[in-house]
């Protein structure tokens, strides 16, 4: 708490679609078995500035799904920097659809990362022109591989309360990352929170905040964000300590299918009681480009120039 406003650990992820082009299996959004759906500049804006008088993350992730499918994308970002939540935003992009990013767009924000996987066609291209337009708009570009991804939710609720205990307690989501989300009017603690209720028909009541206008929303927040047992949720989620699998595309009849298996079988042990004891910042599935690194050292010396 600084000067009245929660600060969270890292960022706030701003869900402004949910489907996706790509079918990376095990993707913890679940984008593979989601409708269509499109945030409303006018809700992100009333969410944002409500939010604004009570809570400052240093960064807004403008994420998906595929974000570069929302079609009036500048709108939503400008809206979301007109609640003035935040002086920096980064969009999250697989980097296919790139090419069809408008000027506007990479005008209103201050970072693209692109994450790329294998398999995924034109991503080199793309990223030839997104550092192109990174330059010339001077903006920060990072890229990022993902080999790997670990496996998340399941369809199959736990019933075992000491391992969801478990889970909870060791999740870098939750404990240690801040992954906090906000989607159509509610505030979450993580996206997995938001999907789960969506893919079992779970109620979400109990893992989401509804975000309002009022003088006991301040209290009402910090109480969310600091919860004294699992959310509902988590009884579908391994959090941060699933298996880890190579990277795939799965087609999309099979997603369903994929997920449909206990949680039990799910976990990685190991990793669940290693992180019981000590946690690290660093995701052991997102794999940093050296040549982004050096693109972004001469991005900035030639801005700063």
């Amino acid at each position: 708490m600084i000067n009245k406003l929660i600060i969270p650990p890292t960022n706030l992820e701003l869900i402004v679609v949910d489907h996706c082009n790509i079918t990376c299996r095990s993707c913890n959004h679940a984008s593979p078995m989601l409708p269509n759906w499109f945030a409303d500049p006018d809700t992100v804006y009333r969410d944002l500035l409500i939010l604004a008088k009570h809570y400052r993350p240093p960064f807004v992730k403008i994420i998906g799904g595929e974000p570069l499918m929302h079609k009036h994308l500048d709108a939503v970002i400008h809206a979301a920097r007109a609640s003035k939540i935040s002086d920096y935003f980064k969009l999250i992009t697989n980097g296919t659809l790139i090419h069809e990013a408008s000027d506007a767009i990479w005008e209103a924000l201050d970072e693209v990362e692109i994450s790329c996987y294998p398999g995924v066609r034109n991503t080199q291209n793309n990223i030839i022109l997104a550092k192109e337009k990174a330059l010339f708009f001077g903006k920060k570009l990072t890229i990022f591989r993902y080999e790997n991804f670990r496996e998340t939710l399941s369809l199959k609720s736990s019933v075992d309360q000491r391992l969801i205990n478990k889970l909870f307690a060791a999740c870098k989501i939750a404990r240690l990352w801040g992954c906090h989300a906000v989607r159509q009017g509610y505030f979450y603690m993580c996206p997995q929170s938001i999907y789960i209720p969506i893919l079992t028909g779970k109620s979400a009541e109990n893992d989401r905040l509804l975000i309002e206008d009022s003088s006991a929303f301040h209290q009402k927040l910090a109480n969310f964000l600091n919860p004294s047992s699992p959310l509902e949720s988590c009884a579908n989620c391994t959090g941060s300590n699933g298996r880890q699998n190579p990277h795939e595309l799965l087609p999309r009849r099979q997603w369903s299918a994929d997920i449909c298996k206990p949680i039990e079988d799910m976990v990685d042990y190991a990793l669940l009681e290693k992180s019981l004891v000590v946690q690290n910042r660093a995701d052991d599935c997102k794999i940093p480009s050296g040549l982004t690194s050096i693109i972004s050292r001469f991005n900035s010396f030639f801005i700063n120039k």
